[in-house]
């Protein structure tokens, strides 16, 4: 069990490390709040049965993740006080992100927007 859930943080740590950076995933969802002005912080994490909160992931990341949603595009994505710019666009609950010439897409379902790959969830909630 130890070497599963050791697993499951080392992959939910890099998954979450590349799309720090890159901003990739994909999903479908039926929320359709525009997302200007908002920003995001990361609430937690799943793969397949497996939940991992947010204080596992934050201490594994040494601290907050957040995706600011400017106007006109402006993305600000920060991970413990280090901040990388972006540009957005929405089209009902498909966000497309991004980030130093990667693109990838986040999907808005409610008071959750998250990003999906390879079976791994990374969730985020409004702050």
């Amino acid at each position: 069990m130890k070497k599963t859930t050791s697993k499951l943080l080392s992959l939910l740590l890099a998954l979450t490390l590349v799309l720090s950076l890159a901003a990739c995933g994909g999903g479908g969802g039926s929320e359709t709040t525009d997302l200007t002005g908002t920003t995001w912080a990361l609430s937690g994490g799943s793969q397949g049965d497996t939940e991992v909160d947010k204080a596992t992931l934050e201490g594994l990341l040494g601290g907050e993740m957040t995706y600011s949603f400017e106007a006109d595009g402006k993305l600000v994505m920060a991970l413990n006080g280090v901040e990388v710019e972006g540009t957005w666009s929405q089209d009902g609950s498909t966000v497309t992100v991004d980030v130093q010439g990667d693109t990838g897409t986040m999907t808005l379902n409610g008071d959750k927007l998250t990003i999906e790959e390879s079976g791994v969830t990374v969730e985020f909630t409004q702050k």
